[in-house]
């Protein structure tokens, strides 16, 4: 029973994370749409927010559209998740990384010569306690 919770539960989380990345990336989009681009900028402002059950939302901005590399890879290069950005001027995405063992990580975000990184940690903690049960007679 409890294996099925625990399926059931991450069928959710990755549902929503998927319609949050979904919502972000279009409200993202629209934003973009009126600002102004510079051309001498660059893919910039990378940011990883912690969204709480190791899930995390991944975005930057990319003035000139140009085509970027993004992807997910451990401190051994072992890549996790890879995918390119065409013609956004901003990327923003959701990831579920509750499926990932305990280790170092890396976001990398390629475009041209040019390479932005973003490291983690995934660790399991175990907290030890006591709880106290009722007096029986």
């Amino acid at each position: 029973m409890e294996t099925k919770t625990k399926k059931i539960m991450k069928k959710l989380a990755l549902v929503l994370a998927l319609a949050s990345a979904i919502a972000t990336e279009g409200m993202a989009q629209t934003k973009a749409a009126s600002g102004k681009v510079s051309s001498s900028d660059k893919v910039s402002k990378l940011s990883v927010q912690d969204l709480g059950s190791l899930r995390f939302k991944l975005a930057f901005e990319n003035p000139l559209r140009q085509k970027t590399k993004i992807y997910l890879q451990d401190k051994d290069s072992n890549v996790f998740f890879n995918e390119y950005s065409i013609g956004d001027t901003q990327y923003v995405r959701a990831f579920n990384l509750s499926n990932l063992a305990d280790g170092e990580y890396t976001f990398v975000v390629e475009s041209g010569n040019e390479k932005l990184k973003k490291d983690f940690v995934i660790s399991t903690q175990t907290f030890r306690g006591i709880a106290l049960a009722s007096n029986l007679k």
